[in-house]
């Protein structure tokens, strides 16, 4: 499955190349790619039904980035990352953003687009960039 969004090329199966060595933040990573997949579905989707799939995917991902972005900084933490402030900086913009589109869909305005857009680009500039960076510091021993 890939994005058809202009913009966004992004395929939403795990490769091994997304690995960051580390078995339960490479766990983590691939239940948030399936919730990227999940979001591009919503995107084909409509009616009331449509409308509570919706509303679960955007609260499974605040909880499984929650639960994410702790187990990551715990571990930066304790390997001594030195760009920790900024990498959790990055987490923190993250789940402001979340928490915007979750107070809009409880009002009624559903930005599907925006989400898929959203939780697309943050797995490409995040969790392919900024994560593989932190590799060394996530390897297991």
């Amino acid at each position: 499955m890939s994005s058809r969004l202009p913009g966004i090329t992004t395929q939403y199966e795990w490769r091994d190349c997304y690995s960051v060595g580390n078995a339960i933040i490479d766990q983590q990573h691939k239940k948030m790619l399936l919730l990227c997949a999940e979001s591009e579905k919503c995107l084909k989707s409509a009616g009331p039904e449509s409308c509570e799939k919706f509303h679960d995917l955007l609260n499974e991902m605040a909880v499984c980035a929650r639960e994410h972005f702790a187990k990551e900084e715990e571990l930066l933490l304790a390997r001594h990352y030195p760009m920790l402030a900024e990498h959790a900086e990055e987490h923190e913009r993250f789940q402001t953003a979340l928490v915007d589109f979750l107070v809009s869909a409880v009002q009624g305005e559903q930005d599907k687009t925006g989400v898929f857009r959203f939780l697309s680009e943050w797995w490409i500039h995040h969790i392919l960039v900024s994560d593989l960076d932190c590799k060394p510091y996530f390897e297991e021993s």
